[in-house]
């Protein structure tokens, strides 16, 4: 199974990233409604809300994985379902999506470290920046990045850094760090409001605007689990009982490719016994500009097992444009196989 992950995951930059990034976010959206997770029935969700032919359906029932692309709603939106049955309890797999370092690990994922409540310093000592990174956040200015900040974090990083000093790199990952931790308590007080606004391009991108977008356009949430359409859309101020939540940032990938993400996991245990997880992207440094997974943990209908339908939905910049046409294409086919390469990856792991 490494073999196949290592292999799927071989493509480069923007590919790799906004097709991958499927491996830790599934959405399925949903429109406000009352404070309720409707019973799933998998099998009839998948044929009738997403259109899996009865075959597909009776590959996901033999423990084989399927996955789809969701329709688009405009050029920088992208997004996946996919399903396949396991054997056991839905709780096994909830309780290691919740030790979030250890699944990522082991989906060699990246490193990945859980955000203490409150956040703290050291929760970050493990982050550091490599040589190209460092080059990059030497170059960044307003508007022309190839990271993704804001304006007050570029020019923090350019007033706090003397990129001629030996020195350079410790001071710079330090203040990354910093930043990080700032952008986690400022996310825990403020709602999506606080996230403020990347400045890579010649526009300023306002996260709130990018992730309500991905929540919104995700429309079978609101449907099927506004409890938590709704706790998603108004953290902190929303409540909802029987949910956990935390915060943890993860970086994966090496050079050009690196990425650091900040997230929030939700795992929510419904009173009809269903178990949804959430990851919520609160920051990526590349690629990808607000993304949202969901998992629904539903009982198999003649209870031996559970289903996993994985809903992920997400949307980039990089996919705007007049050469995106092919990237697009790309990151699709590239996006279906991570699904289902990943979907296979859980049910092996599961199943041993």
């Amino acid at each position: 199974m490494k073999a196949k992950v290592a292999h799927a995951r071989s493509g480069r930059g923007a590919l790799r990233w906004i097709g991958g990034w499927v491996g830790v976010a599934v959405v399925i959206t949903l429109r406000p409604g009352a404070a309720q997770v409707r019973p799933i029935d998998a099998e009839r969700l998948l044929a009738e809300r997403f259109g899996f032919s009865s075959a597909e359906v009776a590959q996901a029932r033999g423990g084989q994985s399927v996955a789809k692309m969701l329709p688009a709603n405009d050029a920088p939106d992208v997004g996946v379902l996919g399903a396949v049955r396991i054997g056991g309890t839905a709780d096994r797999l909830a309780a290691w999506l919740q030790d979030v370092a250890a699944f990522r690990k082991a989906a060699e994922l990246g490193l990945s470290r859980r955000v203490s409540d409150p956040p703290r310093i050291e929760d970050f000592d493990a982050l550091v920046l490599d040589a190209a990174e460092l080059s990059a956040l030497r170059a960044c200015r307003p508007g022309r990045c190839d990271l993704r900040m804001g304006d007050t974090a570029i020019r923090r990083i350019q007033a706090g850094v003397n990129w001629t000093a030996p020195d350079a790199g410790t001071r710079a990952t330090r203040l990354v760090r910093q930043l990080l931790l700032e952008h986690a308590e400022a996310y825990l007080k403020g709602r999506d409001q606080a996230l403020g606004a990347y400045h890579d391009d010649k526009a300023p991108r306002v996260l709130a605007d990018e992730f309500h977008q991905v929540l919104w356009q995700s429309k079978a949430l609101y449907e099927i689990a506004p409890a938590i359409a709704a706790y998603l859309e108004g953290f902190p101020s929303a409540r909802l009982a029987g949910a956990e939540q935390f915060l943890y940032w993860g970086k994966g990938g090496a050079g050009p490719e690196a990425s650091i993400t900040l997230h929030q996991m939700v795992i929510y245990r419904a009173p009809g016994g269903e178990v949804w997880v959430a990851d919520k992207q609160l920051y990526a440094s590349r690629y990808v500009d607000a993304a949202l997974t969901v998992v629904s943990l539903a009982s198999a209908p003649d209870g031996a097992g559970f289903y996993a339908p994985v809903g992920a939905r997400a949307r980039s910049s990089m996919l705007s444009g007049m050469g995106a046409r092919v990237l697009r294409g790309r990151v699709e086919r590239a996006t279906i196989d991570t699904a289902r390469m990943y979907l296979d990856w859980v049910h092996a792991s599961l199943t041993r």
